[in-house]
């Protein structure tokens, strides 16, 4: 574990109310087309979304409805207008070769063009396009514990060109784990540091469980992309700390909008199901929660359980927002909002 750089710009600095009510304006979305990706035999989930040679890409997970003899997979779909999605391939198989990411393969794409609203698109590290992943050695549905993977590709839109890293990136049980990431690490999101905010390349996000099962948001970093540590000894998202009806904060994307890092994540909160929200950061370290209506919650009936998991791009002036939506009738699968109606 590295501490959190004492020497970063705008240390200890906060935002105005002000400012969070013109970020929340610039990126909320409350027009919801409804499902864009939707089978009737998986469950779908974790929206992650590039552009790459002027077409768009969506990594998605699947998992069998039985989910006591199955686990994740990832798969791409592809688009020309970011509303109408076809599945492309699978990009990530479950295995029987027995390693500790041969039942469970949830990928995500990293490296991302972290500026809002400007390329979207998947930039190369080291000559070549990562996915990190979600990775673990049991069927089920996120058996614990669960390790974080790290896959690269000559093509990321080419199954055939990946290769798996042979150990995992950061495990439960790492000597260095904090207190509250010492049972299973969820989600993680990596992009690159263009500030130079932590005195680091590169930055990972994400989401982890103690033994209480409760989930909260950590950092690490890595100068190589492949070789990360921990950083700091506390996570950055504890809304925990604030409710103690919140089980989860998870699943953050970080953007950039001027001198402004915005975080995305969900929220599951006792009673209120789970919802999608953001924070705000000058330095990656201190964040500025937003304390309004949620950017997407439950609404309709297709919906009536989460609306959460979120991934949030622009293009050509208009926010698109994917989530995960959980409902009654058993079904979870991709939706999108945006900020303008639009039809598909």
């Amino acid at each position: 574990m590295v501490p959190f750089n004492p020497d970063r710009k705008f240390k200890n600095r906060k935002l105005e109310p002000e400012t969070m009510d013109r970020i929340y304006d610039m990126v909320k979305t409350p027009y919801k087309i409804g499902p864009v990706i939707k089978y009737d035999e998986f469950l779908t989930d974790s929206p992650s979304i590039f552009k790459h040679k002027d077409s768009w890409y969506m990594l998605y997970i699947t998992i069998s409805k039985d989910v006591n003899v199955s686990g994740y997979e990832t798969h791409l779909a592809k688009s020309e207008d970011l509303i109408n999605w076809e599945q492309y391939c699978t990009i990530l198989r479950r295995n029987d070769k027995n390693r500790w990411d041969s039942k469970q393969c949830a990928g995500y794409a990293a490296f991302v063009d972290v500026e809002f609203g400007k390329t979207n698109e998947i930039r190369k590290v080291n000559d070549r396009y990562y996915f990190s992943y979600l990775a673990g050695n049991s069927d089920g549905y996120e058996p614990d514990p669960l390790y974080m993977g790290l896959a690269y590709f000559l093509d990321p839109t080419d199954p055939t060109t990946v290769t798996r890293l042979e150990e995992p990136i950061l495990r439960p049980d790492d000597v260095d784990a904090r207190e509250y990431e010492r049972r299973t690490l969820y989600k993680s999101y990596l992009f690159e540091d263009i500030d130079g905010i932590t005195g680091y390349k590169y930055v990972n996000a994400y989401n982890a469980k103690d033994e209480s099962n409760k989930e909260r948001i950590y950092l690490a970093v890595s100068n190589d992309a492949v070789r990360w540590e921990r950083y700091g000894d506390t996570p950055v998202i504890d809304d925990i700390k604030d409710n103690p009806g919140v089980r989860i904060s998870g699943d953050p994307q970080i953007v950039k909008i001027d001198d402004i890092y915005i975080m995305f994540y969900f929220i599951r909160e006792e009673g209120k199901g789970a919802y999608n929200t953001f924070a705000c950061s000058y330095d990656l370290v201190e964040w500025t929660k937003w304390r309004g209506s949620p950017l997407i919650q439950s609404e309709y009936e297709w919906e009536n359980i989460y609306a959460h998991k979120p991934w949030v791009l622009k293009d050509n002036e208009v926010v698109y927002h994917f989530y995960c939506a959980v409902n009654k009738n058993g079904e979870r699968f991709i939706a999108l909002a945006t900020s303008k109606p639009l039809q598909k």
